[in-house]
């Protein structure tokens, strides 16, 4: 189990950008809008895994003003950008579905689907756990992939548009504030790069992403 990609959000793009160039030398691209009401950026990295961040902003207002994901999405980030949540890579979505039911009593959401290349290459994937990851931040949500040539394939290209200053070379280590939560028993015991310090309220606090010439610290102001 990896640690996937992490999701941050804000309003518009502009502060992510520049916050990101300027602070840590890396660039952005894709810029695709969602269902939801809100549009996807990534910062790419040069990793086997495909790591990368995400990036939300506001694409329709009245779509998410209408879901009780959007209303949470634009409290989030009312006072500037914010880190959201976080996923993992799963080696058995099944089996980490099965867990998040035990462990919540809720349903864990697993529903599986398929990213399509413009050249028509698909991706299938999984994913499980995405409403807890949402409500409690300091938790992931699982991700699983099929077709990896194709997913890997498209990395070279990602970087390049990102016109990276630095190139990052992956997520090495989360940092997460924990309330009511327990993200080793969520784990199911895998380890990942995790710190966990006891806080009043559920957060990712700070990503720790490697570069080419060195490891850049992200954490917000």
């Amino acid at each position: 189990m990896n640690i996937d990609h992490v999701i941050l959000g804000a309003r518009t793009i502009g502060p992510l950008r520049e916050w990101l160039r300027d602070g840590f030398g890396f660039g952005i691209t894709d810029g695709s809008p969602n269902p939801d009401g809100t549009a996807s950026w990534i910062v790419p990295m040069d990793s086997a895994q495909v790591q990368y961040l995400e990036l939300l902003v506001v694409d329709d207002e009245s779509e998410l003003a209408g879901t009780a994901f959007g209303r949470t999405y634009l409290e989030r980030i009312a006072d500037g950008p914010a880190f959201l949540n976080w996923a993992v890579l799963s080696d058995d979505i099944e089996a980490d579905a099965d867990r998040v039911k035990q462990l919540t009593g809720q349903d864990p959401d697993l529903f599986r689907g398929k990213s399509v290349r413009a050249d028509g290459q698909e991706v299938p994937w999984a994913e499980a756990a995405f409403t807890a990851s949402w409500e409690t931040p300091s938790l992931p949500f699982f991700l699983q992939y099929e077709n990896w040539p194709a997913r890997r394939a498209r990395v070279a290209g990602d970087i390049a548009a990102a016109a990276h200053d630095h190139c990052p070379t992956g997520i090495t280590t989360l940092a997460v504030d924990a309330h009511r939560s327990d993200p080793a028993a969520w784990l199911g015991g895998d380890r990942i790069p995790l710190t966990v310090r006891t806080a009043t309220a559920d957060a990712v606090r700070v990503v720790i992403v490697a570069t080419v010439s060195g490891d850049r610290r992200l954490e917000l102001p």
